[in-house]
């Protein structure tokens, strides 16, 4: 399963709805299912049990270029993620618990996330961030042996993205 995380009010944070909004329009392989997760939290728990491998796609805030993509086993992100407050601070990273005290914890867990530049409120994707895009895709789908032919005629994105509302994504 690849699954795309971020919010798509606030800029490039919602990279990988945008990604798996892209991987939705590919013909992957009937096994690989792509889910559009928005801000999930718990909800994610029935999404990753039981899975053979998931792929989450994100956003990324460091000290890197804009649009660097960096891949993270999700047991590395642990001791880099801050501990929850409140039901509305719930994350990915708490679905996966919640499915390894089920019994149910999916086999492996990456995380590819992209270096974001804009995170201010604000639907679109930046220029840097759109221009990376199509490389977000292709590693996700390398990251599941997806043959290349489901994937060698990405679009290229030549200016940023943004929202259409008469139909639906750019």
């Amino acid at each position: 399963m690849i699954i795309g995380i971020g919010n798509v009010l606030t800029h490039d944070d919602g990279v990988g709805v945008w990604a798996s909004s892209m991987l939705s329009r590919l013909d992957l392989p009937d096994h690989i299912e792509v889910h559009d997760a928005g801000t999930v939290g718990l909800d994610a728990t029935s999404l990753i049990e039981g899975r053979r491998k998931v792929v989450v796609l994100d956003a990324l805030a460091a000290d890197l270029e804009p649009g660097v993509i960096c891949r993270m086993p999700a047991e590395e992100l642990r001791p880099l993620v801050p501990a929850t407050v409140s039901l509305h601070q719930v994350h990915l990273l708490d679905a996966l618990d919640a499915a390894m005290l089920a019994g149910r914890p999916p086999g492996e867990v990456v995380f590819l996330a992209m270096q974001v530049v804009d995170t201010s409120t604000g639907i679109g994707l930046s220029e840097a961030v759109t221009e990376a895009l199509p490389r977000l895709v292709r590693l996700a789908c390398q990251e599941l042996q997806v043959p290349e032919r489901c994937f060698a005629r990405l679009p290229s994105p030549k200016r940023p993205l943004q929202w259409d509302w008469r139909s639906s994504w750019a």
